[in-house]
């Protein structure tokens, strides 16, 4: 079933998902830390006050005076008071708590008289301590004086009301000096909780639900005494002793009492839960990081759709119950999620077309469902010298420089959809996947490319070589990844067109994973070093070795050199592996000169190196952490085709060549750049390739084009080496030629060290005697 199996794209994709839940949680923490989502849970509270109204318990009446009671200029107030106290206890109030501080006395009889009908009321009676500021700003405990205090019994009043005018938590007692007193809500609801208790407000009750009865009615009005018989009676003034008002949700500006009356139904109906908002935030995290690591997508949009709707409905749901819940940082950590996924996907969409030349990408060709569903070739296309034609063409002709290759090409694909890569790649589909056909079609294309691209003003060459993948396989993204490959494999001269092998898909995905291997395989010894001996051709004597490297996976078994060579220049991992080859080889340079063989050492150095002069400092340190002798390290620079620019080479590789070192020229006789690079860059060294030396018996031109090299190297004064020796004959010839090195499978296969060092001492032993 396609799209069941997990691909590495796949677990990149959940990778990404978890990655940005990690990164939500995150900001999520911050914001909660700094406060900076107070407001929004505020505004949740409001919200959810107003959206749900329950009715108060009716045990507690609000008896309210438009006046401040307290104020000590107006005593008749205060006589007013006496007078309420005294028709509360006859019409058989339970319980009375006046809501006002008189800190200044007026005149001692009235302030006597208020204090002989607190005492006398037959129910409870307590007066009011409230914290508030005094005139230094300093927060102080505000108390009645003593004429009016004497023997009654108080409680406390400490409301801190935020920046937006609301306060949503209570205490259970107040700290008065060294004691506690209770708080006038805890004491009206008669609910105890220890010292520093809090509780949160609920404001959902329906402020028109609270008994409320005006003072001045009270007095006047008979009827009104008796309906507060056997109630818990709350006296204060529409305008509180500080003129402090406060805000709830739905009215501005009320005075102290009814928050107090709000805090205490709050705790009569037993509504105090609260839902610490870290346990909001760590459910939905993960909740986000289970669906993120889901591989199917219409599960996962479910999960977040899931999450999504219970976020109103556990507003709804703590609304309905009373319970607190911080759910700000519950919506912040669900916004920068959707955030980074919005971003994600926009990136996604993005880069599915190219800017530059609004073609569709190789991001488009790997989410195409169509060719999942058709299976058809894939074709990659390798633009040579990309880059080096860019720089000389003005910048505003570089897009049509791509389009004239894509016209060019459309010619031979008219009804194909042509997509563009990184730089120098170029990709489509065609339904033909019978390799001769395809091969013999692509050959055409070349043809069309013979003549120059009209750019501008500038006629500009172009070479192209192509990388087919005709595997049966749905996975777009790994056959697309098959057709790079062995694109960047091709070259102009030869093998200009490559298909990729129909390998199983077990081999696929290890090939795939091949780059991610290769760190591991350095450090567990899977890597290691090989020796092929150089010979004199005349006398059979060993005179160098090259050393070679190999890999032997313990599951795999050996790998092809070529594979993971190419695997490491791809994945950028070349100046680790040319890295580990070099001190290895200098190593065992050195162990060769302490044993006495000073034999000379080879190391291969990519092409693709020589243009930075990491390399240099790189080979003077095997030199110096082996101690091995610069005038015997050889190094053999392969495909010298691909070195880019020829002045920067030459710069490297004398600096190679200032500290001791030999410079080859590897592969000697293929590849367009060979004879320039011979020309302007410092070998000592040629090696002729095996392609010449494998053919010399059965071909004439082979084994002329050979003795034509052997006779530049005598007239350049370079030492000229055969490679690839594979038979008797061909020695013979290589002999007969004039040859002075060679090396390949006739002569000895690549051997470890060990080998290498007890032949030379066997040969040793077999001169001694001989000479003896």
């Amino acid at each position: 079933m396609v799209g069941t199996k997990p691909t590495a794209q796949g677990r990149a994709k959940r990778l990404e998902r978890l990655r940005h839940v990690l990164w939500a949680g995150l900001i999520s923490l911050v914001l909660a830390v700094l406060s900076v989502l107070d407001p929004v849970d505020q505004f949740l509270w409001v919200t959810q006050s107003r959206a749900i109204s329950t009715e108060a318990s009716g045990e507690i009446v609000y008896l309210a005076s438009r006046q401040d009671l307290s104020d000590p200029n107006f005593p008749e107030r205060r006589q007013q008071l006496t007078q309420a106290l005294r028709r509360l206890e006859e019409g058989g109030a339970e319980r009375v708590f006046i809501d006002s501080v008189f800190e200044d006395p007026t005149d001692e009889a009235i302030d006597g008289d208020l204090n002989e009908a607190i005492l006398e009321f037959s129910g409870d009676a307590y007066l009011v301590a409230d914290y508030r500021f005094d005139a230094t700003r300093e927060l102080q405990l505000a108390q009645s004086n003593a004429t009016i205090a004497r023997g009654v019994d108080q409680v406390g009043s400490d409301l801190y009301k935020n920046y937006l005018g609301y306060i949503w938590a209570a205490d259970y007692t107040i700290q008065a000096g060294e004691s506690q007193l209770p708080s006038l809500a805890a004491e009206m609801a008669n609910a105890t909780g220890g010292p520093d208790a809090i509780f949160p407000i609920n404001y959902n009750i329906a402020l028109s639900s609270i008994p409320s009865v005006s003072l001045e009615e009270f007095l006047s009005n008979d009827s009104a005494k008796s309906r507060l018989a056997g109630k818990t009676v709350v006296i204060g003034g529409r305008v509180s002793n500080s003129g402090t008002t406060y805000n709830i949700p739905g009215t501005r500006d009320v005075p102290s009492t009814i928050v107090h009356i709000y805090a205490a139904e709050t705790l009569i109906a037993g509504k105090t839960g609260v839902i610490a908002n870290y346990w909001t935030a760590l459910a939905a995290i993960l909740l986000l990081a289970l669906a993120s690591i889901i591989r199917q997508d219409g599960i996962r949009r479910s999960l977040y759709a899931t999450i999504v709707v219970l976020i109103p409905i556990g507003l709804a749901a703590a609304a309905i119950s009373g319970w607190r819940a911080d759910f700000a940082d519950l919506l912040a950590l669900c916004g920068a999620f959707g955030a980074f996924r919005l971003r994600s996907k926009w990136k996604d969409s993005f880069a599915l077309l190219d800017p530059e030349t609004n073609l569709p990408t190789f991001a488009a060709l790997e989410a195409d469902r169509s060719i999942v569903e058709t299976v058809p070739a894939i074709i990659v296309a390798k633009i040579h010298r990309f880059e080096q034609v860019r720089r000389t063409l003005p910048k505003d002709l570089h897009s049509e420089y791509v389009l004239r290759i894509i016209k060019r090409l459309k010619a031979a694909t008219q009804d194909a959809t042509i997509y563009r890569g990184e730089g120098h790649m170029i990709a489509w589909t065609m339904p033909e996947k019978e390799p001769a056909l395809v091969q013999e079609h692509l050959e055409g294309l070349r043809a069309l490319f013979s003549s120059p691209l009209i750019v501008g003003d500038r006629q500009v060459d172009v070479g192209i070589t192509f990388g087919v993948d005709i595997t049966p396989s749905p996975n777009v993204v790994r056959r697309l990844a098959s057709a790079v490959a062995v694109a960047e494999q091709t070259n102009e001269t030869y093998d200009p067109i490559a298909i990729a092998d129909t390998t199983s898909e077990e081999d696929l995905i290890w090939n795939i994973s091949l780059q991610a291997r290769i760190d591991a395989a350095l450090s567990n010894g899977e890597i290691y070093l090989v020796f092929q001996p150089k010979i004199m051709v005349q006398t059979g004597e060993i005179i160098g070795v090259e050393a070679l490297v190999r890999w032997k996976d313990p599951v795999k078994g050996h790998i092809p050199p070529d594979n993971f060579i190419r695997q490491c220049e791809t994945a950028g991992r070349m100046s680790q592996l040319t890295h580990f080859v070099l001190e290895k080889a200098c190593k065992a340079g050195t162990e060769l000169s302490e044993r006495g063989f000073n034999l000379p050492v080879a190391v291969n150095i990519s092409a693709t190196l020589v243009h930075e002069r990491a390399i240099v400092q790189m080979v003077s340190d095997a030199l110096k952490k082996t101690g091995f002798e610069p005038n015997s390290l050889t190094l053999e620079i392969t495909e010298t085709y691909r070195i880019s620019n020829i002045d920067r080479a030459a710069e490297i590789l004398g600096e190679l060549r200032a500290l001791g070192t030999k410079i080859s020229m590897d592969d000697f006789g293929v590849g367009a750049a060979s004879l320039e690079a011979l020309l302007r860059l410092p070998f000592a060294e040629l090696k002729i390739d095996r392609m010449f030396i494998s053919r010399m018996i059965e071909d004439d031109k082979a084994a002329g084009i050979v003795k034509n090299i052997l006779q530049l190297g005598k007239d350049l004064r370079i030492i000229v080496v055969a490679e690839g020796v594979e038979d008797a004959g061909t020695l013979t010839k290589l002999r007969d030629s004039g040859c002075l090195v060679a090396q390949g499978f006739a002569i000895s296969r690549p051997v470890t060290l060990d080998k290498i060092l007890q032949y030379q001492k066997d040969n040793r032993t077999n001169i001694q005697s001989n000479m003896v």
